[in-house]
């Protein structure tokens, strides 16, 4: 028997097929798990936070959300992680307060603290769903630094930005260490499980874009295959004909407006025409 594994995040789409290890494996099978290095497991590791965190994104992020990278001029360097993301707490809530006194969306965001890369200067990177106005609302509520980049998500996508994200995990040797801190509000993906046949395949859906798609993986003790694609955007229900839709209609002259129903406006005019054709 074959397992598959299918993550759901929002459009996109991770779908997996593998061989699950058997319980009575032989000495040999045993053997090849064995060998597996610490580097291979450092990196499967790395690849699974890395997709752990672009399935997170796509599913609370829309393509024109956006991404901001923080600096920090020389005097307001922080003097340990938690300062900034004490100071990043700050700036949270005052775009809570922004958002909900004008009836805004609510704030979701995922960050990431970096400086142990490059320069070894703290900066972040921050994943904000955009109401519009947001860049200058950043910067006029992050005054510890003069230099706030912005960038949108479909510059690069999904997984690049997952790739940027997570990139101090692989450089500076951070495999265990939880990089990345999400708002407390963000939906999780959807996964579900299945048990197949081995002859099972999978095979993208008619209208996606595929992504990714490893091909038939196969040793001498198993299969995989994986596909990621994104599936079609859905095209915007049409409103029912018979449904009433409320219309606003100026009066000329006169500071009043007026709402009516258009489907009930035309079933009246339909019998005032009607009464007059039977009075003559």
């Amino acid at each position: 028997m074959k397992r598959r594994k299918t993550i759901r995040a929002g459009r996109l789409v991770w779908d997996v097929i593998y061989t699950v290890p058997r319980p009575n494996a032989s000495q040999r099978e045993r053997k090849r798990i064995r060998e597996v290095t610490a580097e291979q497991i450092a990196q499967t590791n790395c690849n699974t936070a890395q997709r752990k965190l672009e399935m997170l994104m796509a599913t609370n992020f829309e393509p024109d959300d956006l991404v901001f990278s923080l600096t920090y001029r020389d005097k307001d360097l922080p003097a340990s992680p938690d300062v900034t993301r004490r100071r990043l707490g700050k700036v949270f809530a005052q775009i809570r307060a922004y958002r909900k006194a004008r009836g805004l969306p609510e704030l979701k965001y995922i960050y990431v603290l970096e400086g142990r890369h490059g320069d070894h200067r703290p900066h972040v990177h921050l994943i904000l769903n955009a109401v519009g106005g947001d860049l200058e609302l950043i910067q006029s509520l992050w005054v510890w630094g003069d230099n706030v980049q912005l960038n949108y998500i479909e510059d690069r996508g999904y997984d690049v930005w997952a790739g940027y994200f997570t990139k101090e995990r692989r450089e500076a040797s951070l495999n265990g260490k939880k990089q990345f801190v999400g708002s407390r509000n963000l939906k999780r993906p959807t996964v579900t499980y299945q048990w197949v046949d081995d002859a099972a395949m999978i095979d993208p859906p008619p209208g996606v874009q595929v992504i990714d798609d490893s091909g038939i993986k196969r040793n001498d003790f198993a299969s995989c295959r994986y596909l990621k694609y994104m599936m079609p955007k859905r095209k915007p229900k049409r409103e029912n004909n018979e449904k009433l839709r409320a219309r606003t209609r100026v009066v000329a002259d006169s500071k009043w407006s007026v709402t009516y129903h258009t489907g009930m406006e035309k079933r009246r005019r339909r019998r005032r025409q009607e009464a007059k054709t039977s009075v003559q």
